[in-house]
């Protein structure tokens, strides 16, 4: 058997472990109000969805090949769309979603219906 010898490897330390930094509690976990995320979805609390500066119907989304866009999700809805419809649903449920045509109509009602349903009680 032919082993390998390296003076260098030999004549060094043995290390005593790695050395991490003390962790620090972030200062503040809170989301900012109407969060953009990197996805291009606004993330919104239903008291923010009720204020009456979204009764105005906001653009609409842009879409791609790629498939479904999310526009704006609350924490029981979300309000997305693709080139063949703009759909709502029930956050984390199995249920079909509520579509409508993609026109400049059919965003109208798909995001007065989400601001209705959102403000419905649970």
């Amino acid at each position: 058997m032919l082993t390998l010898k390296d003076p260098i490897l030999k004549d060094a330390p043995e290390p005593d472990g790695i050395e991490l930094q003390p962790l620090h509690e972030p200062e503040s976990l809170e989301m900012p109000s109407s969060y953009v995320s990197s996805g291009g979805a606004t993330v919104m609390t239903s008291e923010e969805l009720a204020e009456p500066r979204f009764a105005l119907v906001p653009p609409a989304p842009g879409f791609d090949r790629f498939g479904e866009r999310v526009s704006h999700i609350t924490d029981r809805f979300v309000l997305a769309g693709s080139p063949d419809a703009y759909k709502i649903w029930r956050f984390r449920s199995a249920k079909p979603a509520i579509e409508f045509p993609v026109t400049e109509e059919g965003w109208a009602l798909a995001w007065t219906t989400f601001r209705k349903m959102e403000s419905q009680p649970a």
